[in-house]
C-alpha cells in the first residue's frame, strides 16, 4: 500500500479526474504558516489550501477517512501559533509504515495559479523520530506551465531533508530549465519519508513555506558545457553522463523528476571512474521531458532529459 500510495501522490497528481491550475493570474501561497485549518469531512481537519495522504486515499476509495494521524495540526510552530505536522504511521493490519504528506491544491486541482519566477523556496522545519536520518524526507517545489495540451517543466528544486531537532530555516535556489517562460502553476509537496524502507514515529514539521526573490541570474555556459548527456533525445530510456574536464560534474549525487515533480530516480555520488560514461536508467518511464538535477560542488546543475 506504502508503494501505490507513493505513486498516487507524486504522480500526475491526485487522479484521473484532477485539473490543474493553468492559465490564470499569480496568486500567493495559500496558508503557507498552516495557521487555517477547515473540516474536510465531520471526521477530519486538513489545513485549508493543502491536500492531505488521506485525501489521495479518498480519490481511490469511496469512504470518508477520519484523521488517521498522517497531517495534523501542531502547536509547536515557529512563529503563530500553528504548523503542520507529517507523519510516518503504521495503520493497524499493514506491514508496512505510510508517509504523510501535504501537497497544495486541492482533491481536484493539482497546485495553485502562479506565474512568478521566484529565486529561492524557504521553510522552517524540524525532523524527528526512529527514521529522522534515513527515511529521507522530502520536500520539492515545481513550476510548469501548460501550453499546447502538454505539461511544460519552467523549474523547481526538490530537497531530501537531514535530522533537525530544533526549527531549522531552510532557504535554497531553485533550479530554471528555462529562463525566459513564465510558469502559471506552483506545486508544492512535502513527505515525512520517501525511502524505501520507513519508520512509523517519525515526524516532519513544517512552518512559513515561500518562494521568495526573483530570478536574475543566467546559465553558466562552462558549467553546462563541461557536461554531455547522449544520446537525448533517447528512444529507449537510456542515457548516459561524461564530463572529461571536470569528474565532479557527471558524477556528483542526482534526482531525475517528471513534468509533475515526482521523483523517477534518485542516486548518490558514483565513482570517479564513471565519469566518462555514467547510466541514467529511465527505462520504464513514459516517452516526455524530464529534469536532470546535479548537485556538484559548483551548484546545482540543471539539464533536461528527453524519451521519444
Amino acid at each position: 500500500m506504502r508503494h501505490f500510495l507513493r505513486f498516487l501522490i507524486v504522480g500526475a497528481g491526485l487522479s484521473a479526474g484532477a485539473t490543474a491550475a493553468w492559465g490564470q493570474t499569480p496568486a500567493p501561497n495559500p496558508n503557507n504558516s498552516f495557521e487555517v485549518w477547515e473540516a474536510r469531512n465531520p471526521q477530519r481537519e486538513v489545513p485549508r489550501g493543502w491536500v492531505t495522504t488521506e485525501d489521495l486515499v479518498e480519490q481511490e476509495e469511496p469512504v470518508e477517512l477520519p484523521d488517521l494521524g498522517f497531517v495534523t495540526k501542531s502547536t509547536d510552530a515557529r512563529q503563530g501559533s500553528l504548523a503542520v505536522s507529517l507523519n510516518t504511521v503504521l495503520l493497524p493490519g499493514l506491514k508496512d509504515p505510510i508517509f504523510g504528506f501535504v501537497g497544495n491544491g486541492s482533491p481536484t486541482s493539482v497546485g495553485v495559479p502562479y506565474t512568478a519566477r521566484p529565486a529561492r523556496l524557504q521553510f522552517w522545519y524540524k525532523l524527528t523520530g526512529p527514521g529522522a536520518a534515513t527515511d529521507e524526507a522530502y520536500i520539492q517545489a515545481v513550476l510548469t506551465r501548460y501550453q499546447s495540451r502538454k505539461t511544460e517543466l519552467i523549474g523547481g528544486i526538490g530537497l531530501v531533508l537531514p535530522p533537525a531537532a530544533t526549527y531549522t530555516l531552510v532557504s535554497e535556489p531553485l533550479e530554471y530549465e528555462s529562463l525566459s517562460l513564465s510558469p502559471d502553476t506552483v506545486s508544492i509537496d512535502a513527505f515525512s519519508g520517501t525511502a524505501d524502507e520507513l519508520h512509523a514515529g517519525t515526524s516532519l514539521l513544517l512552518d512559513d513555506i515561500q518562494l521568495t526573490g526573483s530570478i536574475t541570474a543566467t546559465r553558466n555556459p562552462e558549467a553546462e558545457a563541461a557536461l554531455q548527456i547522449y544520446p537525448n533525445p533517447s528512444a529507449t530510456g537510456e542515457f548516459s553522463l561524461a564530463s572529461l574536464a571536470d569528474a565532479a560534474f557527471s558524477t556528483a549525487p542526482f534526482t531525475v523528476t517528471d513534468v509533475t515533480g515526482r521523483v523517477v530516480l534518485r542516486q548518490e555520488k558514483a565513482p570517479l571512474s564513471a565519469a566518462r560514461g555514467r547510466l541514467v536508467d529511465l527505462r520504464g518511464q513514459r516517452g516526455g521531458v524530464y529534469l536532470l538535477q546535479l548537485h556538484t560542488p559548483a551548484g546545482v546543475l540543471t539539464r533536461k532529459l528527453v524519451i521519444r
